[in-house]
């Protein structure tokens, strides 16, 4: 993104002195009026790319941003002894019961610790499907930036239409893990199972093993039918990224 190179007046502040802003005053220009948690966040993610590809996640969010941001470590640590943890994890174990039951020999297994917003950004900064997505919305950004249409626009209109694309913008492939910050899994609103046997994964969280450790082995099914049988609290699994293991709980 070290194309994009734009003159807009006043765009970040009220003043009429022309500011020359590259991709980072883009972005800064288009986080202002969001939610403080949006800047800051963006300013730990590594490359102007990824932090296009999240702030695009974070324009969509709208409204909505603030009740669905994770949770802080304050937070999460009163969770742990809450009484909405205990009723998770009772809702864990009635899927459980019913997996075992069903295929003897083999156990679910479910990371009990909330994902927190360090670790959602320590991995949208090394993921490698985040990194493509990333590259892809770099691309389509500065294509249309260089469009007619868009060169014509005054500063303040033109910020405004870049973050309608940016929103409207759709990576292919899509990225396989949720914009930091709005990972369900930040409030224990979603969990994954993973398939064992003898303490040992025989299918985990990786999508590059859907069709051969999920699919194959029939445990997308498998696990979908413990799911349906042991608790009427989760939904699932994921269709978009497609992920057999990741189901949406419901308190």
């Amino acid at each position: 993104m070290n194309g994009i190179v734009l003159l807009l007046c006043g765009v970040v502040s009220s003043g009429a002195v022309a500011q020359s802003v590259d991709a980072s005053g883009l972005i800064d220009a288009l986080s202002v009026g969001q939610d403080p948690r949006v800047a800051s966040a963006l300013a730990r993610i590594e490359g102007d790319d990824r932090r296009l590809l999240a702030l695009r996640g974070y324009l969509r969010a709208g409204p909505g941003l603030a009740q669905r941001w994770s949770w802080t470590a304050e937070q999460i640590a009163a969770f742990g002894s809450s009484i909405e943890n205990q009723a998770i994890q009772a809702e864990i174990a009635k899927v459980r019961q019913a997996f075992v039951a069903a295929n003897p020999g083999f156990d679910l297994w479910v990371n009990p610790e909330v994902r927190s917003l360090d670790v959602q950004l320590k991995n949208w900064n090394t993921n490698q499907s985040v990194g493509r997505a990333a590259e892809g919305i770099a691309i389509a950004l500065e294509s249309w930036m260089n469009t007619p249409a868009a060169k014509a626009m005054p500063p303040a209109e033109f910020v405004r239409a870049a973050g309608q694309f940016l929103s409207g913008f759709v990576p292919r492939p899509a990225p396989t893990l949720a914009v930091p910050g709005l990972s369900p899994h930040g409030q224990m609103r979603a969990i994954d199972f993973q398939i064992r046997r003898d303490g040992k994964t025989v299918a985990g969280p990786r999508a590059a093993t859907i069709a051969s450790q999920w699919d194959a082995a029939g445990w997308t099914e498998k696990l979908q039918a413990a799911v349906r049988k042991g608790s009427a609290r989760f939904s699932g699994p994921l269709k978009s990224p497609r992920e057999p293991w990741h189901y949406t709980y419901s308190p």
